[in-house]
């Protein structure tokens, strides 16, 4: 039910002078001026009149005034108002745009389509009220996300398996790595970061974002390859009216990580039209081992967390052409530059011992668009995407207080894509039109290694190889809601369902096709029930495929343990596979939502979810030395014929003598292959749970809470002999629980809010005895005042001040198993401790 009689009062109140005229452009006024988000239809409010405007109004009254006999209804909301026509869906469903039917939500490609998936929408208000502001941060906020892989916050020799290449932020759902979390921009692909093939995420300005929506479900069906752990849609402003600039301080009370941030987005709203455009520069000092109290054991100069600095620009805009065709375009630039001190003692310092390395990335996307709305609720789409992502990292190394060579990598990944799509109203079934939608497309990447040795200034190749793949696909997606509220049907208050099938054929990888369905039952409006089934892929990652392939001469009899059964030469081959084939996964999804009238404004999620992922790429045997171990005996060759080892020494690029001989003359009495391949089985369940209740606490006051946690299980059999291992609740591994709670409280222009973050512990088995790691808790504190839109220079100001980790918690305590190792586990734990910050903007 609308709720807006209710919350009118609690709200701040503007005067508005709106005269008579086009309601669309009112209610554009009315969101500038009050800063709430105003979601409409353009074709609902086409041709609408709005009554003249004149007083002091809460948002929701002055949207309530304008709408009065438009035959148009509104839902109100703690941060947005969704506006929708009478015969449009009730409202009742799990987010805010899956009402409003001109917005696809991601998890769906169908308009007002309610997602069978469960679906996390964070918006920026809500972001900044957290005390976040950049996207890196709030992706490791999240409690689906594991933070290892690529992030700022991996030291720069590695820790685990994670590392940082590029300085950049991320997605990794479930810890099932960057490369199986798909992540859109504005709903399209863009260039991959560095070489693990995910999306830096950092490069966008929280300042351009409109919000992000997260599907925690595997969805290949419908956005294709790297949708095994889910999707993240990073959904740009669609346009601006004004300007707003805002600049912030703050640092931790420990020690670096000192930032400055400034940033402006303006731009212009007309009838059939508008643009956004958003720049922010953002300056963050490193965090080192000296400025933290568990690293002293550590050279001073390591860097825990890189420091950076970084130029994004977001611009997007649409106009429409003629009353049926418009145009929609959106773009990103990023230019961050960043350094790491590596340190190979623990006394040397990286100029003495180690490396000094420094970053650059610059990353950029064009996505340019038509759509044409039939007369027939139809509407086709065009739409084309152009980008790249070059990281160039520029080493110095040095050994014994002498310069010993420098290496300098570049990492360019290049994508040009272009698809067709249509979607629109099928036949009416008794709970509303069967709608579907389908389209196809073409999609060239490019991955561009250059790994070299710089030597009197002449570059000098030690890895180089260029891979391009092109992926042509098609897919559709119907959805069947058989009854609506309006139907009556006892003990069925909605029922539908929805089917998706996708077909992609990926260049020397090879074809598959992934299906998806979902079924949604609420017996009554309080309560709903949500399943999904579907087949997820992911294809081998350019690098993984490309990758040169090494061989290691060896001598079996002292090599490996236990040795080799025949004395001689042995072949140890790895690296990349070209002939890898795609992973593949079977995801399901069980959701259960309550929404109970008896308390409006309380919502709780609770979903169980298993992803059965197999044919994973990886080197089946952890650890070389073992390799004549029987378990291993479908990666080893004995009495190789002479054709078999110049086969395997045929695929070889680099290949090094160490002690065997030269393979060609030996005699190789066995070839290890140990290159990648499509090996490992992965099994992961859990379940997320999120509850959310905004509720009034008197005629000037409101209270909202939210709250999320995830439990997951994960265990992992490298190869078919060997023993499934336990990933999660292990160290450097994602841990067994995650889980965020906040309450915020809003009094007028005030709003105070408190954050209680929670990081499970772990298990270090690395040797023995076992022992358990701690887990981390923080609380933090965030103040936001904003000033009345009548009072002269100091109007439309927004105050906000921010204690992170008031308490300045630590990472727990890990052992190390070399001198220069670190004593926490940086996958999982933040190292910031307690940050200060002030920020101010204002609106003109």
């Amino acid at each position: 039910m609308p709720i807006a009689p209710a919350l009118a009062a609690e709200e701040r109140r503007i005067e508005y002078h709106i005269e008579a005229g086009d309601l669309g452009e009112a209610l554009k006024t009315v969101s500038r001026l009050s800063g709430k988000e105003i979601i409409f239809n353009s074709e609902a409010v086409l041709g609408k009149a709005a009554p003249r405007l004149q007083g002091s109004f809460s948002a929701d009254e002055a949207v309530r005034m304008l709408l009065e006999g438009s035959d148009l209804v509104a839902q109100y909301r703690k941060d947005v108002i969704i506006i929708r026509g009478r015969s449009e869906p009730s409202g009742d469903l799990s987010d805010r745009s899956a009402v409003q039917s001109e917005i696809v939500v991601t998890g769906s490609r169908i308009r007002g389509s309610e997602p069978v998936s469960p679906v996390v929408v964070a918006t920026r208000s809500e972001i900044e009220k957290e005390g976040i502001h950049d996207l890196g941060t709030f992706a490791r906020s999240l409690v689906q996300n594991y933070s290892g892989g690529q992030n700022p916050s991996i030291p720069g020799g590695g820790q685990g398996t994670s590392e940082n290449v590029s300085s950049s932020s991320t997605l990794n759902f479930r810890g099932l790595g960057p490369d199986a979390t798909l992540t859109l921009f504005n709903g399209h692909r863009v260039a991959y970061d560095a070489m693990s093939q995910g999306v830096d995420i950092s490069a966008i300005p929280l300042t351009a974002l409109d919000r992000v929506e997260i599907v925690t479900d595997g969805s290949s069906a419908l956005y294709g390859s790297d949708a095994v752990g889910g999707v993240a849609n990073v959904i740009f402003r669609r346009d601006y009216d004004g300007a707003t600039v805002s600049a912030r301080l703050g640092g931790s009370t420990d020690g670096g990580d000192f930032e400055q941030q400034y940033n402006i987005v303006t731009g212009k709203r007309w009838t059939d039209g508008g643009f956004m455009v958003a720049y922010d520069f953002r300056d963050v000092t490193p965090i080192t081992a000296k400025q933290r109290s568990y690293t002293q054991s550590n050279d001073p100069t390591d860097t825990l967390q890189s420091g950076e600095q970084q130029h994004s620009v977001v611009a997007a805009g649409h106009q429409k052409i003629t009353d049926s065709l418009s145009f929609e375009f959106d773009g990103q630039f990023n230019d961050r530059s960043s350094r790491l001190c590596v340190n190979y003692t623990i006394t040397d310092g990286c100029h003495g011992t180690g490396a000094d390395i420094r970053i650059s990335t610059r990353s950029w996307t064009v996505a340019p668009g038509l759509k044409l709305a039939l007369a027939n609720k139809w509407d086709l789409r065009l739409g084309s995407v152009f980008g790249e992502s070059r990281a160039e990292q520029l080493a110095d190394v040095a050994l014994g207080g002498s310069p010993y060579l420098t290496q300098r990598g570049i990492y360019t990944n290049r994508v040009q894509s272009f698809e067709a799509s249509a979607e629109g109203p099928l036949f009416s079934l008794p709970g509303g039109s069967a709608r579907l939608a389908f389209g196809g497309g073409i999609r060239k990447s490019k991955f561009i290694l250059d790994i070299a040795s710089i030597q009197s200034g002449n570059a000098v190749p030690s890895q180089e190889f260029v891979i391009n793949r092109t992926t042509s696909y098609g897919y559709g997606e119907i959805s069947l809601p058989v009854i609506s509220p309006g139907n009556s049907v006892p003990l069925v208050n909605r029922l539908s369902f929805t089917a998706a099938v996708r077909y992609e054929n990926v260049s020397h990888v090879g074809d598959v096709a992934t299906p998806k369905l979902g079924a949604i039952y609420a017996p009554t409006r309080d309560i709903a029930f949500k399943f999904s089934w579907g087949k997820s892929f992911k294809a081998p990652t350019q690098y993984q495929s490309g990758r040169p392939r090494s061989g290691y001469s060896q001598i079996g009899a002292t090599a490996y343990f236990p040795p080799s059964p025949i004395s001689g030469t042995v072949l140890y081959v790895s690296g990349g596979n070209p002939d890898l084939k795609p992973e593949r996964a079977t995801n399901w999804t069980v959701t259960a939502s309550l929404t109970p009238s008896i308390a409006e404004g309380l919502r709780i999620d609770a979903s169980y979810f298993r992803i059965d992922y197999r044919s994973r790429a990886v080197s089946p045997i952890p650890q070389n030395s073992l390799a004549f171990s029987p378990i291993y005996g479908a990666y080893v060759t004995l009495n190789p014929t002479r054709e078999q080892v110049l086969a395997a020494l045929a695929g070889i690029t680099t290949l090094y003598d160490q002690g065997g001989g030269d393979p060609t003359t030996a005699n190789v009495v066995a070839i290890v292959t140990n290159y990648l391949q499509n090996a490992a089985i992965q099994k992961i369940d859990g379940v997320d749970l999120a509850i959310d209740y905004s509720f009034p606490a008197g005629p000037h006051d409101r209270i909202n809470l939210h709250g999320a946690a995830s439990y997951l299980e994960s265990e992992q059999q490298l190869s078919a002999n060997q023993p499934m291992v336990q990933l999660a609740g292990i160290l450097y591994r994602p841990p067994h629980w995650r889980a965020s709670s906040s309450i915020e409280w809003q009094h007028s222009n005030l709003s105070v809010s408190g954050v209680l973050s929670y990081i499970g512990g772990s298990l270090d088995n690395r040797l023995p005895p076992y022992v358990r790691v701690g887990d981390y808790k923080s609380i933090d504190l965030i103040a936001q005042y904003e000033t009345a839109a009548d009072i002269g220079a100091l109007s439309n100001m927004k105050f906000s001040l921010s204690a992170l980790n008031i308490f300045n918690e630590k990472p727990a305590y890990v052992r190390t198993t070399s001198a220069g190792g670190y004593h926490y586990d940086s996958s999982n734990y933040p190292i910031t401790g307690r940050f200060l910050s002030v920020t101010i903007s204002k609106s003109f």
